[in-house]
């Protein structure tokens, strides 16, 4: 069955037939992920480390995680283009 997004093209041919502004979104959407994914294990790691009494403990743990679960996403990203 034939998507109606989308016709019949050559292999290889990944031209995007979607309006401009819905290409956008969709950008913005996952440039927006990846920046939840860096940004959400920090603040998780700031609480953490409140609630412990810890200093920059969990905060550094989720800082690094959350980097490297962005660069992953973005790593992936770019190789799907």
């Amino acid at each position: 069955m034939m998507n109606k997004y989308r016709e019949e093209r050559p292999e290889g041919d990944t031209e995007d037939i979607r309006a401009s502004w819905a290409v956008g979104f969709a950008k913005a959407s996952e440039i927006s992920s990846i920046a939840l994914e860096a940004i959400l294990p920090a603040l998780l790691g700031v609480w953490l480390d409140q609630q412990c009494s810890t200093i920059l403990l969990f905060f550094s743990i989720g800082l690094i995680l959350g980097m490297i679960a962005a660069v992953n996403h973005l790593l992936r990203m770019v190789k799907s283009k």
